[in-house]
């Protein structure tokens, strides 16, 4: 009797957990496939790590240097009732590692909620998005740390079923000052093998299906983020282009592989409105993996 009673609560708890992520999963399909978006998934929780050792092809003439970096992060959407309109929730964690030549080796750290409002704009082509952003990005966060506040803006305009371009702009208050990027994008479904989707500066990724199981291609990123230190301030533009491979696990649960060099990397330290300092670092080779529980939405050919 007690092993049946331990048997159900065991089961439901499964059920419960696994009900959970169904159910967050089938909210991201009905509101991305009625988005004006044509990015072929969403990744509900994601994990990935990469390195960047002292080894690289060009941009060799700087200091050496050895850059690691670990991401956890996830995508929980609150669906309207019309199911197609979102607040979408994001919270992530960021870890920096970086040895530059003979020095101590530094790490940074940060906590992130990413909030967006998904809006589509009845009768029309166009929707949009808004997202606030409240960080906290530090050596060793703490009750000092200061948040630092940002956001953006992108509206789409959905051309056909297979075309979104965007267009918007970034703001953040970054420890060196404040940051403004304009942004251009687009979501493009090729054909039943290919997309090409992303919001540049920021990211572009090229994408081919080799069967259920398996995809490959090319992708661009570029990352700026300042961190506070004891000194002021720890800032890092990193560029990356590199290849990579998807391989699904399970229907849900995929692997990502990926390789390739930095591009133009900058490290600099400094005091706002001051000073600062550039470390002219090498540009290296990267490696980086990947687990992500992620929900495809368009229907796709074999």
């Amino acid at each position: 009797m007690n092993i049946n009673k331990q048997y159900k609560k065991t089961f439901l708890f499964k059920r419960t957990r696994s009900c959970t992520l169904i159910s967050l999963a089938s909210a991201s399909v009905i509101l991305l496939s009625q988005k004006t978006s044509a990015q072929p998934f969403l990744d509900i929780v994601n994990l990935k790590y990469s390195t960047s050792p002292d080894a690289g092809v060009i941009n060799q003439n700087n200091n050496r240097v050895t850059v690691q970096y670990l991401g956890v992060g996830t995508n929980l959407p609150v669906q309207f009732k019309n199911k197609k309109d979102a607040v979408i929730f994001s919270p992530f964690f960021e870890k920096w590692s970086v040895l530059i030549s003979n020095a101590n080796r530094q790490h940074y750290y940060s906590i992130a909620l990413p909030v967006t409002l998904s809006k589509t704009i009845p009768n029309s082509h166009w929707s949009f998005l808004i997202t606030g952003i409240a960080r906290l990005n530090d050596s060793s966060i703490n009750k000092k740390t200061e948040m630092q506040a940002g956001g953006a803006l992108v509206v789409n305009y959905k051309r056909n079923k297979n075309l979104t371009w965007k267009l918007g702009l970034y703001v953040n208050n970054e420890l060196f000052g404040l940051f403004v990027m304009p942004l251009v994008g687009i979501d493009w479904r090729i054909n039943e093998k290919n997309n090409l989707f992303g919001l540049l500066p920021g990211n572009l990724t090229y994408e081919h299906k080799i069967n259920k199981r398996f995809y490959y291609g090319a992708t661009f990123r570029a990352i700026t983020n300042s961190y506070a230190n004891t000194a002021g301030y720890w800032r890092i533009d990193e560029n990356q282009l590199g290849l990579y491979l998807d391989g699904y696990v399970t229907k849900n649960m995929v692997l990502n592989v990926e390789a390739g060099h930095s591009l133009f990397r900058k490290i600099r330290t400094g005091v706002k409105q001051v000073s600062k300092t550039d470390a002219a670092v090498n540009d290296n080779l990267y490696f980086k993996i990947g687990l992500a529980y992620r929900v495809r939405f368009k229907n796709e050919g074999s």
